[in-house]
């Protein structure tokens, strides 16, 4: 007997808004503005997230269901580095370690954030914290509404998902999405450093070029020769050059090509997260 196939749907949560997207089509089923259903937006953490869900998911009018892929903008996940010192030995160590240094780096305790990572017993690891009830109630309210919830990540770790056999092994990776951008700075294949970049208007070559090169100096690391971009990408420069770095365009059906002001943010997170 042949399995049935679910049907696939991506929801992108934008800042300002939510969407639904047919993977198979990549049709907009439907948009709403998170202002009206998100109580408690200002703190990402303790916001109540389950009317919006709630509501964005019923307006999508498929009372079957499907599987659901989310992509989360940028500007609700934190990103740090975790430097893994000699002698951890277990993944609760690795867990109370980043636990600290999101405290550090972010002036508020982790309580309320969802931290996941490539745990590694030594070297430089990415993390990223989502707010930990958005995670819980698309997984709370897809199951009370025949949805398979197939991945949550944030826009920046979705396209290195995607992409990563294309991204060099010394780059800065830049996640351009309309709202601001991720830069992550990769030596050996790994990533080493990260910053998020918010912004209104996207920087030209040289302001990139200018942002990168100081965030280096701040970092005290070497810049790269080569800058790879992805994402709700600005113009870029016709010669192939970012100040003194090879400009890398990623290529192929997995790219969901969009330019600034053209959709919502949400919709460009759900219309890349169609793809995965």
């Amino acid at each position: 007997m042949s399995r049935l196939r679910h049907k696939r749907f991506s929801l992108g949560v934008g800042s300002d808004d939510l969407s639904v997207v047919d993977a198979a089509s990549m049709r907009l089923l439907t948009s709403l503005p998170l202002a009206e259903y998100l109580p408690g937006a200002a703190s990402p953490a303790t916001a109540d997230w389950t009317p919006s869900i709630e509501a964005v998911l019923a307006q999508a009018n498929v009372p079957e269901g499907g599987d659901l892929t989310l992509t989360v903008a940028d500007a609700w996940a934190r990103y740090f580095m975790l430097t893994v010192p000699a002698g951890v030995g277990s993944l609760s160590e690795l867990r109370m370690l980043a636990a600290g240094r999101f405290e550090t780096l972010f002036g508020t305790a982790p309580e309320g954030w969802q931290l996941a990572a490539d745990w590694k017993a030594s070297g430089r690891t990415l993390v990223c914290a989502l707010p930990a009830r958005l995670v819980e109630v698309v997984q709370v309210v897809a199951e009370a509404s025949n949805w398979r919830v197939r991945s949550i990540q944030p826009y920046a770790l979705r396209l290195l998902e995607l992409f990563h056999k294309q991204v060099p092994d010394a780059c800065w990776l830049c996640c351009f999405a309309s709202r601001g951008m991720v830069a992550l700075l990769v030596s050996g294949g790994e990533v080493q450093h990260v910053r998020r970049f918010p912004f209104a208007k996207a920087p030209d070559a040289a302001a990139l070029s200018a942002m990168l090169e100081a965030e280096v100096l701040r970092a005290g690391l070497e810049m790269p020769t080569q800058l790879c971009a992805l994402g709700v990408l600005p113009e870029m420069p016709v010669d192939g050059r970012v100040g003194s770095m090879r400009l890398v365009l990623p290529q192929g059906p997995k790219l969901a090509r969009a330019r600034p002001g053209q959709t919502s943010e949400s919709v460009s997170l759900a219309m890349q997260g169609a793809l995965a």
